[in-house]
């Protein structure tokens, strides 16, 4: 059975990937073709005695097209946190709003100051300005008397057909030389230039993009409409409130700043601008309207085996097995779609899966967990309980007709449930309780929601929903297609969350992804390759979704297509391990790559970047938390902590996890060096985290010898590194372990770090304030410890082992040697061992150490 399933599947994924042509350029969709050009010229003038100032920080301009067509109302809002809303509402407006995409409403803000003139309105907030130009039509935004980012009216454009209610706008970053955002691309981070005889704009748009290649503007699985400029001297940016299909032209070059020309298919005119003025500004001012993630359990930071598939549930107990026995720590194994019976979900394969709670179980004992895969389209087959009662409550995606949408999936002729609806949403909600979906426990920790682009066998529509479906309410799928699949997370999250009565922190992997998606889910980056490209593209794609406030991301380790020679898996795991998400991946039919199988000198590499990554899972958990608390990127591209200079503008085969650690990818085979770019200027050192004497300055490009056993890692001096030094199977094994701190000190003989200390696992951090936020510094052999906050910090003691403090070895004439020091305590200067001392929460300590 297992064979002709596999065989089934093989075919239909053959036939699935079999068009190489199938996704549309600009000139071959209407919206990009007929406006990718538009003349650029005065289209609407204000009326001055149309301007109305309402008490919660609203001014409307009544705006009126110059040549006599209907006019429209231009709302201008002032929200806290330098955020700036600007609404275009039309006299009777068919255009539909979203919803659930913002993190709650924007707080408004009253204005300081109103000015009129009969040539335009100045608005003043606190150290913001706004300048509304009545003819022709643009509205700056200044950030202290600078101006930083610009709408210009001569590309606005409002039209309304019979199906869809497109419009057009440009936009000028005065300030800025690069631009960042629209994720999702296989892209360089900073944005090309796009013209209409050379590259095609970005697509912004949800799609199954089968193979995607390298260095491609083509839309993908996820669709965030936000972007940012910088420059050395400040950063502004915005987000498009609207969930339609969007092109971006892209002139990096234009007088004024680099510029964007945004072409949209339907939906309302509603667009935050944020004011920064530095780039961590702007991403917090993004992530406050969007919102952050939860803390993630901690067992989703470990590694995760997967592949398509695992053929029963005999082979899921013999791979955690066989880790354990090559001491390879792995925390999550993954079932694909052969879980269930005949493609439908929420039901096990009864021949090959016959006791999914004695899989469980098994599991349980080890300390692992299990995800699933649960698609958003269901089998048309009677007697099948999720398409009965969809089917019979009215759950289901229409047609303009009123009839069901029915089209190919998985299981051949498919649904797809109508997550607009607040009723689907609920019963699918319902579907993940312990009573309802059975042979399931705690164990089964979290859910994999793949293909909801939503990905569709149909070539005639790019593999994805057509543009005219119908939704709850009428909707019309043009307005919401982009966050289809913030709506399934949502209902999946809503679902895991019930079924342990809020106790449990839900874990989700999304393929497609919206803004706000990131509130419930992490994300992976597709179907990727076995080619050595795919790994720098992977840092690439996911510091730009770190920006824009999805930081749990990853990438298929090994390549999901094709086989990886042995080198091209070592570097994918080496890398992959300094990712948020930690997963390998393989499609079906490709050969076993379980790290077990590889000769002993390959095993040893991929052990050794499999436990650094174990080692550091305090410095992970600490980021997601300050991730939650503040909004800061986990991953981060050079220019978010060096934003003045220039040189890192365009680099993202390196990236910054928190501030401290510097990590380059090795995407390159056979290399003996590669390029590594040190920032921060002379003053500051990069110290190998193999702690082997090696440090670099922070001077720029250097060559860094490499071998195959490790890619380039370096510690920021100045940092204290948080780890966990002792070698486990999972998470769980080491949730007692103690702390080895690593101090790199500066000229001053001081350091400082933190660390974040829960239950791992539940929301009582949330709700109950149970947690240790622990504030360190070194000066020199003394260690100073401080709760960060008044939380309830029993049982969550701060516990070390060791601490090793290193500093860069000087001669007698001050100058450094290129050697550095290491300094190994273990006791405290009374002859204590570290390890009999509990630095409990709520207080001060120093520590002397010996």
């Amino acid at each position: 059975m297992w064979s002709q399933t596999c065989f089934f599947l093989l075919s239909a994924v053959l036939a699935y990937a079999a068009d190489d042509v199938l996704y549309k350029s600009c000139s071959q969709v209407k919206l990009c073709k007929q406006n990718r050009e538009l003349e650029k010229r005065n289209r609407f003038n204000v009326n001055p005695e149309a301007v109305a100032v309402f008490a919660k920080g609203l001014a409307s301009f009544r705006v009126q097209n110059v040549e006599e067509r209907e006019d429209f109302f231009l709302n201008v809002t002032a929200l806290e946190g330098n955020i700036f809303r600007l609404q275009v509402e039309e006299r009777e407006s068919v255009r539909y709003h979203i919803q659930h995409v913002l993190d709650g409403d924007p707080t408004p803000i009253k204005f300081d100051k109103v000015q009129f003139t009969l040539q335009d309105a100045n608005i003043i907030v606190g150290n913001n300005r706004v300048i509304v130009n009545y003819s022709p039509l643009s509205v700056e935004f200044y950030e202290n008397e600078v101006l930083q980012f610009v709408v210009e009216g001569d590309r606005l454009t409002l039209e309304n057909e019979d199906l869809r209610h497109p419009f057009t706008f440009g936009v000028t970053f005065p300030q800025a030389s690069h631009l960042y955002g629209l994720h999702e691309h296989s892209d360089h981070l900073a944005l090309r230039t796009t013209e209409p005889n050379g590259a095609d704009p970005y697509r912004v748009r949800t799609i199954d993009y089968i193979n995607y290649e390298l260095y491609s503007t083509m839309a993908m699985y996820g669709a965030i409409p936000a972007l940012y400029g910088h420059g050395s001297n400040s950063t502004s940016g915005l987000f498009l409130h609207n969930a339609a299909e969007i092109w971006v032209e892209i002139t990096n070059e234009a007088v004024g700043g680099p510029g964007a020309y945004f072409m949209v298919d339907s939906g309302a005119f509603d667009l935050f601008v944020l004011l920064g003025p530095s780039i961590t500004d702007v991403v917090r001012q993004y992530t406050s309207l969007t919102g952050v993630a939860h803390l993630p359990p901690i067992w989703s930071l470990g590694y995760h085996q997967c592949r398509w598939g695992y053929a029963n549930q005999q082979d899921v107990q013999t791979v955690i097995a066989a880790m354990d026995i090559n001491d390879f720590p792995i925390d999550v194994i993954w079932l694909d779609i052969q879980h269930t019976q005949d493609m439908k979900f929420f039901t096990w394969n009864t021949q090959n899966f016959s006791d999914p709670f004695a899989m469980l179980q098994n599991l349980s004992s080890t300390n692992r967990y299990l995800v699933v895969l649960s698609d958003c389209h269901f089998k048309m087959e009677e007697g099948y309980f999720v398409y009965d009662e969809s089917l019979a409550n009215d759950y289901f995606i229409k047609n303009l007709d009123g009839t069901v949408y029915v089209d190919e999936g998985w299981p051949g002729p498919s649904s797809w449930m109508d997550y607009l609806n607040p009723d689907a949403r609920d019963y699918y909600s319902s579907l993940y309780l312990y009573e309802n979906w059975n042979g399931t426990t705690p164990t089964l920790g979290g859910v994999w929601n793949d293909m909801n682009e939503a990905s569709v066998f149909n070539n005639d529509t790019e593999k994805t929903f057509p543009y005219d479906l119908v939704h709850y309410g009428g909707v019309s799928n043009r307005d919401i297609h982009n966050m289809y699949n913030l709506l399934q997370v949502m209902a999946t999250h809503k679902g895991l969350e019930d079924r342990d009565n809020g106790t449990r922190r839900p874990f989700i992997l999304t393929r497609a992804h919206f803004a706000g998606t990131q509130r419930y889910a992490a994300f992976w980056t597709g179907d990727n390759t076995a080619e050595f490209g795919y790994i720098p593209i992977s840092y690439s794609m996911c510091l730009n979704a770190n920006l824009l406030g999805f930081v749990f991301c990853g990438a298929d380790v090994g390549g999901f297509f094709d086989e990886p020679t042995e080198e091209l898996l070592q570097r994918f795991v080496q890398s992959g391990a300094w990712l948020p998400f930690f997963r390998e991946h393989s499609n079906i039919g490709s050969e076993r790559r379980e790290p077990y199988l590889f000769p002993e000198e390959v095993q040893k590499t991929l052990r050794e970047a499999m436990k650094t990554r174990y080692a550091h899972l305090p410095v992970w958990y600490t980021l997601f938390y300050e991730h939650m608390r503040n909004g800061d990127p986990v991953i981060r591209p050079l220019f978010y902590h060096y934003p003045s200079d220039p040189d890192v503008f365009e680099i993202d085969d390196q990236l910054l996890l928190g501030s401290d650690i510097l990590v380059k990818a090795v995407g390159e085979s056979g290399v003996e060096s590669v390029q590594v770019y040190f920032p921060g200027g002379e003053e500051l050192l990069w110290f190998s985290a193999q702690l082997d004497g090696t440090f670099y300055p922070g001077a720029g490009l250097t060559d860094v010898p490499v071998t195959i056993d490790r890619i380039p890692v370096f510690y920021r001096r100045g940092s204290i590194i948080v780890t966990k030094q002792t070698s486990r199977p999972s998470t769980t094994d080491m949730k007692d372990d103690y702390y080895t701190l690593f101090a790199f000190l500066k000229n001053d003989s001081t350091a400082t770090g933190t660390v974040y200390i829960d239950d791992n696992l539940s929301f009582e951090y949330r709700d109950s304030m149970r947690y240790n936020y622990v504030s360190l510094v070194s000066y020199g052999n003394i260690i100073v410890y401080s709760s960060i906050d008044d939380s309830d910090s029993q049982d969550f003691d701060l516990k070390i082992e060791e601490v090793i403090t290193v500093t860069p070895e000087t001669s007698h004439d001050g100058s450094l040697t290129g050697r550095c020091l290491k300094t190994s305590y273990k006791y405290t200067a009374d002859g204590i061992p570290l390890n009999q001392i509990k630095l409990k929460g709520k207080e001060t300590a120093s520590i002397k150490l010996y």
